[in-house]
């Protein structure tokens, strides 16, 4: 991994060669300038992507190729990350490298842009002779060539022309191949095939070590099947290399396949999924390889989810007809609890809310188990005594403020002990691990997430209760409902979103703090 990760002058030194060719890249995003940008030749977008995910610190990753013309560095995106363009800008301007960044989606649609006038950096042309070892290292890439077939960037020229011949007679080999495989027909044709697909892969990876077991491995297979295999004495010309057509006919065939398995889905997820195969036609259509085979590779998966979603079990259909009938029961006693407002309205809420979203997804088990929550929250909201507007109106009282304080300061705590929870879990899960010496130290960023929720609510709480007059607690509670919106801003950051699902140790920070902050915010308003 670590010879992916560039930075520096080896950064640099790639970003430079983009004005030569496309390049795949990948970029994790991390804090206070950590970030990951790996960049390479021959794999492809989304393979570049999981690794950056696993060397990188942050969750998010886009990936895609990217050229330099001028000095713009124009990044073709599967996927990307917010404010991509600035981000990027500005960590290549850390590793003193001056280039604008616009960012493309894969039909050339400008995304984000961060351009302006730059100084030049003579440092970023190529003179004579770098451009003749660029185009050397590129080679002659037509339509028809093998992608990313050139020799990695400092090896001898001597080692430069040794790939093509490989990849030439190797060619040639799989070529020979094609009429007996053809001819063996049945299973063990489409055995073949695949397996002949998975040759030209090799190739086209300069893999070639690889890529000679596997046509001879082909070989052997259509020997024993008795067929003969003339080998073909045609020499193959530089204009000739193998298999870039035969893998964009495999493509357009998985697309046709879609297609027809598309027809038969019905609204809307047909209009979603043939709008995503559209963008893939078009990404073959342009020979865009590497993205076209990530788009119908997510729009498999996606199929397949939507068909399974459609053949459900006689259990999950008979789930889906329970939750017709719940959802009939419980909206208008939903209703009538928020008209009245009577019962803890706001668990009521999210409660509903999850029931109802897990049913659109699908998941009607879990919109169930949601629903009898909320049944019973509506029950308990019928035996109240007083309705939520008459508690909220006690809860603004002297001895509510004290509650409602301490109510917070007990959530508060709690967040500030779960985060030292989770620090330690990540500390012990890579303690010992070679090349993860250093996250103990770098887990300390997580304390500057909760820094934000500060001891301003509780003071201002207590200002409330020690007030004189009325007139001095109601400017003090605009003061408090202010800060309680800057917590909730704060809970609504991707790391706040992303905290509990942490994969460590079970976590409850976010909605302990929002249901938390939810009573002081009804009280208040009350």
């Amino acid at each position: 991994m670590a010879d992916l990760k560039l930075e520096g002058a080896q950064l640099k030194k790639m970003v430079k060669l983009g004005k030569q060719q496309a390049l795949t890249f990948a970029f994790c995003p991390g804090s206070k300038n950590d970030h990951t940008l790996l960049i390479d030749r021959r794999k492809g977008p989304e393979v570049l992507g999981k690794l950056a995910r696993k060397e990188g610190t942050g969750k998010k990753v886009a990936f895609g190729t990217f050229e330099v013309k001028g000095n713009v560095m124009e990044m073709t995106c599967g996927r990307t990350v917010p404010q991509m363009a600035k981000t990027i800008k500005k960590y290549l301007k850390t590793q003193k490298t001056m280039v604008n960044v616009v960012i493309l989606d894969a039909e050339g649609n400008t995304l984000e842009s961060d351009v302006e006038d730059l100084p030049t950096d003579p440092t970023m042309e190529d003179t004579e002779a770098e451009a003749v070892v660029a185009e050397e290292q590129a080679g002659d890439t037509t339509d028809d060539q093998i992608e990313d077939s050139a020799p990695e960037e400092d090896a001898p020229a001597e080692a430069e022309e040794a790939p093509a011949v490989d990849a030439a007679a190797l060619a040639a080999r799989l070529k020979a191949l094609q009429p007996a495989i053809a001819a063996a027909g049945g299973d063990a044709a489409d055995k073949l095939k695949k397996v002949m697909a998975g040759a030209v892969s090799q190739i086209k990876s300069s893999a070639f070590d690889q890529a000679d077991k596997t046509v001879t491995a082909l070989e052997g297979a259509v020997e024993k099947l008795g067929q003969t295999v003339a080998p073909d004495t045609t020499p193959e010309t530089a204009e000739e290399p193998p298999a870039a057509q035969p893998d964009f006919q495999a493509l357009a065939a998985r697309a046709k396949t879609l297609q027809q398995t598309i027809a038969d889905i019905a609204e809307p997820a047909k209009g979603k999924l043939m709008t995503a195969l559209s963008n893939a036609a078009q990404n073959i259509k342009e020979r865009n390889h590497d993205v076209a085979d990530s788009l119908l590779g997510k729009i498999e998966n996606a199929v397949n989810k939507t068909l399974a979603a459609t053949t459900e079990t006689p259990a999950a259909n008979g789930d889906a007809k329970k939750w017709e009938t719940a959802l009939a029961r419980l909206q208008p006693a939903v209703d009538k609890v928020m008209t009245n407002k009577r019962g803890d309205l706001a668990a009521i809420n999210r409660s509903f809310d999850f029931a109802k979203d897990q049913a659109a997804d699908g998941n009607y088990e879990s919109a169930l188990k949601a629903a009898a929550k909320t049944a019973e929250l509506l029950k308990q909201a019928a035996t109240m005594e007083t309705t939520a507007a008459a508690q909220e109106a006690a809860d603004i009282t002297p001895e509510g403020l004290v509650k409602l304080r301490v109510a917070w300061l007990e959530t508060r705590m709690s967040m500030q002990k779960e985060i030292e929870g989770l620090k330690s879990a990540i500390d012990d899960a890579t303690s010992g691990i070679e090349g993860m010496e250093e996250v103990s130290s770098k887990s300390k960023v997580l304390f500057d997430y909760v820094a934000d929720i500060d001891t301003n609510l509780e003071q201002t709480l207590q200002q409330m209760v020690d007030a004189k007059d009325a007139e001095s607690r109601d400017a003090l509670k605009n003061d408090a409902l202010q800060i309680v919106d800057t917590y909730k801003g704060v809970l609504d950051s991707e790391f706040f979103k992303a905290v509990d699902d942490n994969g460590f140790v079970k976590t409850n920070i976010r909605d302990s703090a929002l249901n938390s902050l939810q009573q002081v915010s009804a009280a208040l308003a009350a």
